[in-house]
């Protein structure tokens, strides 16, 4: 990556990003100076929504007529209910009324006025942004905003963005380096049909012969590849971070090794709406989780100038 410095301002290349995100080198160095007390308050944000989470499921549990003993998420995804009626997403499939959708359940639609929609990125924003308020950077937060905005709300230029006020990027995938490329080709012709795809060998050639992936520089090929079914020792040491897998598709803010990871699309009884598991996708019980169709194997994390 190219760093111009011109007026005191160190100016960052985003190729193929839309627009550019800038620092001040004073903003870049109170960040560093922040840093502990941002990532701590942080990860304070993820453990509070684990415990309303929890708290709220197990005691909002109702007897319903036609469907038996029902219990309710406190967080609902953004991309399958609203509070409005006759709302679409941006893909143009209308989202169900979360009031109607609770009566139609046999429960009282009141309830939707103690939940609270959720995503995968809208949680690691959450945090982040909790961790930036509370450490007086919100000029910072607002720069790092406008940038994501721009691009879609995407993970990837998120971590672009977090790059550029310091922290970097590494490249995971749990193969072992001699492998990866067998491995990646089965895994892209697997997802040939899918909806997200990694393109994980695409993206591995481009880690190794260019030092990217997507449009994001990548400082660290090593420290996070062929981990197996192990979590990577690194992560211990970081109270909080941020992933993506598929090129941002899937976005999930992490706590030492522990994937964290808010749902948009299930339903709002279903337990795992927001869920903790250990950042080790191929062992059971890992994540950051599969479905049917949706197998994450090899993405990017970014970890904070802690050290």
């Amino acid at each position: 990556m190219r760093t111009f410095i011109l007026f005191s301002i160190i100016s960052f290349t985003s190729f193929g990003y839309e627009g550019v995100i800038n620092f001040t080198p004073q903003e870049i160095d109170n960040h560093r100076d922040q840093i502990w007390n941002l990532v701590n308050q942080s990860e304070s944000c993820l453990q509070r929504h684990k415990k309303e989470h929890i708290e709220f499921y197990n005691s909002n549990c109702f007897r319903t007529r036609r469907n038996g003993t029902v219990c309710i998420s406190k967080f609902y995804g953004e991309r399958r209910y609203t509070m409005k009626e006759g709302t679409r997403r941006s893909d143009g499939d209308r989202l169900e009324y979360l009031p109607e959708a609770l009566r139609k359940y046999g429960l009282n639609p009141n309830l939707a006025n103690e939940m609270r929609q959720t995503s995968c990125v809208g949680l690691a924003l959450q945090c982040l942004k909790e961790g930036f308020s509370r450490t007086g950077q919100m000029t910072q937060w607002n720069k790092i905003m406008v940038f994501v905005r721009a691009n879609g709300v995407g993970g990837t230029a998120l971590q672009h963005a977090l790059r550029n006020i310091g922290w970097k990027t590494y490249y995971w995938n749990p193969v072992s380096p001699w492998r990866i490329e067998s491995e990646a080709k089965k895994w892209d012709k697997e997802e040939k049909r899918w909806q997200s795809k990694g393109w994980h060998f695409y993206r591995y050639l481009k880690v190794t012969n260019n030092g990217t992936y997507w449009f994001n520089t990548v400082d660290d090929s090593e420290a996070l590849v062929g981990f197996d079914k192990q979590v990577p020792r690194i992560l211990y040491d970081y109270p909080f971070w941020v992933g993506t897998a598929h090129t941002g598709y899937h976005v999930f803010p992490g706590t030492f090794e522990k994937v964290v990871e808010a749902h948009s699309t299930r339903h709002f009884t279903a337990r795992d709406n927001l869920e903790f598991s250990d950042f080790n996708p191929f062992a059971t019980g890992g994540g950051p989780r599969w479905t049917r169709t949706e197998k994450y194997r090899s993405g990017l994390i970014v970890l904070p100038p802690l050290y």
